[in-house]
């Protein structure tokens, strides 16, 4: 069912380049000769030519260059090479010395895929519905090098594996598939391709003293060269994002990564983003969870930093042009994942879940850490803001979430907030139990008041959570979350769990579900409107649309592309395909329509609002 012609490149590992100088080894000096009595004097120097002269004058003023600058710049060089492997080396070693080490990252399907390959005209199970014409694509971490050590489940390069589907050529009006997978070329995996062996330092590492001598080190890398961090080190490897013709690839430490589609249906990085024009917004980070205001055509963002008590939010406009920014000062540093937005508001979460470098040494833990003794604060930015003074804080005790659902505005000053909640959270959590396990809970927010309501809508466990793309920030009825068991301490996703946001108070919100086969699981499903052309006044209804996700059989060790009705959640398929490869489990991913694809290539051929840099 698949062309033979496919494309494939190895990047199992880059190959190691022994760039030996070649050796010179001089002859043996001319030995002297003496002169018979009956041979002419030489000539004087002046009777020589003159250019003998120009020539010898040349080689002496090389013979000074090379003795003065050449060769000290080349010994300098061995030297500074030399002791550039020397600190990477001890990084690596310190990594290595640890007695235990978290590779949970790196097991099952979790595991890497060491090719890219590149297959068109894939058989399909069932039928693939007319109005699903475009690409699903999904983010997810693949390291390129083999981590020397432990690897956290947020780290490693982003790969990005995307089905394209096309119209057949037939009057039948089968669908064409095709399948290919990429690396997102960041800045940071071209150093480590051309290196070959890992540069940047692992998350996963950094616990205890060895952690403190690993973030030295990498301090002391950067000052010294070993590692460039001018063009940022972010993966891209979190989320896709379309938005005013381009699609980019998104990691929350870092700018966004522009890729495109060819023609062929292949994948191709165009290249690191700049924000707006000018340096307004600058190498400050960029969320993996923008959102899009379908009513305005903009963007909503935020940037934090880990290491400082702040937060950035930014809007583009329906052009990509960086409309605002703003900058929200916090009492604490705060790892935010995610936002909301409302027709009137950002929504900001500061979740105590902070940066604290002296528990690395004190409790022998990751640097970021989960303080219950602190509250959770939830803050309402409006659009517009020119001051963080105007923004409306709701406080409460602690808890931890890293997706939002959705939140909208009711009419009588309450905003609706729904969030996959946890009751705590640990970074280095090696297996998946109950504690971290997320559920859906409503935070209603009484603006006159200041007062919060918390309540737990679901028993079900859950994240990943979607719902029609176009209704962020507006009231919706339907959500999809992707279905886990605390018992699995591999936290595998079981199936798809449909959510009724407008249940009533004594009845479990969850209404119907997609389970997967036995030894069958899956990940985040990207929700389809139906009438996904339509103007925003004109979408029908939440559920009305389709879920595309992946799914791997683990018993077979196969991955299939499979489509489900939205509406109905029949656990049947309305279409599966198999894929030429396996596809590990990753995180977020989306739908890009036949006019947005349209509409990027066009966009591709003028000058943007967000260059690539």
């Amino acid at each position: 069912g698949m062309k033979s012609n496919s494309i494939t490149r190895n990047t199992a590992q880059a190959s190691s380049r022994n760039n030996q100088a070649s050796a010179y080894t001089p002859g043996k000096p001319p030995q002297p000769q003496i002169a018979a009595p009956d041979i002419q004097p030489l000539a004087s120097p002046a009777t020589m030519p003159q250019h003998d002269n120009a020539a010898v004058d040349g080689l002496l003023r090389v013979g000074r260059v090379l003795a003065t600058k050449v060769v000290p710049a080349m010994v300098a060089a061995t030297l500074l090479l030399r002791s550039r492997r020397l600190i990477n080396g001890t990084q690596c070693l310190v990594a290595k010395g640890r007695k235990t080490k978290n590779r949970a990252a790196l097991e099952g399907n979790n595991g890497p895929v060491q090719t890219e390959v590149h297959v068109q005209d894939l058989a399909v199970e069932g039928t693939i519905p007319r109005e699903l014409r475009g690409m699903y694509a999904r983010n997810g971490s693949n390291p390129f090098i083999d981590p020397v050590a432990s690897v956290h489940w947020f780290e490693s390069d982003g790969m990005v594996h995307a089905v394209v589907l096309k119209d057949g050529e037939d009057s039948k009006g089968g669908c064409q598939v095709s399948y290919c997978n990429r690396y997102v070329e960041t800045s940071r995996l071209r150093q480590e391709q051309e290196a070959g062996v890992q540069l940047f330092a692992k998350f996963g590492d950094q616990e205890g003293v060895r952690g403190l001598m690993i973030v030295l080190l990498e301090m002391l890398k950067a000052k010294t060269g070993i590692i460039d961090t001018s063009k940022g080190t972010g993966t891209a490897n979190t989320s896709l994002v379309y938005h005013a013709g381009r699609i980019m690839a998104l990691h929350e430490g870092d700018l966004p990564y522009q890729i495109k589609m060819l023609c062929n249906g292949m994948l191709e990085t165009i290249g690191r983003m700049q924000v707006g024009e000018g340096d307004r917004w600058g190498a400050h980070p960029f969320t993996a969870h923008p959102k899009l205001d379908a009513s305005t055509g903009a963007l909503h963002f935020i940037g934090y930093n880990i290491e400082k008590p702040l937060v950035r939010l930014g809007i583009l406009g329906p052009k990509g042009e960086l409309a605002s920014t703003l900058q929200v000062n916090l009492p604490w540093t705060s790892m935010m994942h995610d936002m909301a937005i409302t027709k009137n508001y950002s929504v900001i979460l500061h979740l105590p879940l902070t940066f604290d470098p002296e528990a690395m040494v004190k409790k022998n833990s990751l640097p970021i850490v989960f303080k219950p003794e602190l509250p959770a604060r939830i803050g309402l930015v409006p659009h517009g803001a020119t001051s963080d003074t105007e923004v409306q804080w709701f406080e409460m005790p602690s808890w931890m979430g890293f997706h939002v659902v959705n939140c909208w505005e009711e009419g009588d000053g309450i905003v609706k907030l729904y969030v996959c909640t946890m009751k705590e959270f640990d970074m280095g959590a090696k297996e998946y139990r109950e504690e971290l396990g997320t559920r859906v809970t409503e935070y209603t927010l009484e603006l006159a008041t200041g007062k919060t309501t918390i309540r737990q809508i679901s028993d079900v466990v859950g994240d990943f959570p979607v719902v029609h793309p176009r209704k962020q920030g507006f009231p919706t009825r339907y959500a999809w979350i992707a279905t886990t068991d605390t018992k699995d301490k591999k936290a595998r996703v079981k199936g798809i769990t449909k959510m009724d946001l407008y249940s009533p108070k004594d009845q479990d919100a969850a209404v119907a579900s997609i389970l997967y086969p036995p030894n069958c699981f899956g990940g985040e499903a990207s929700f389809v409107p139906r009438n996904s052309e339509g103007s925003f006044k004109h979408q029908g209804g939440d559920d009305d649309g389709f879920l595309t996700v992946y799914v791997y059989d683990e018993t077979e060790k196969v991955s299939y592309f499979q489509v489900f009705d939205a509406k109905t959640m029949s656990s049947e398929p309305l279409a599966r395909v198999r894929l030429p490869q396996r596809v590990p489990y990753g995180f977020h991913g989306t739908f890009v329509t036949q006019a947005q694809l349209a509409e990027a290539k066009l966009v591709e051929t003028r000058k943007p609002a967000m260059a690539v840099v």
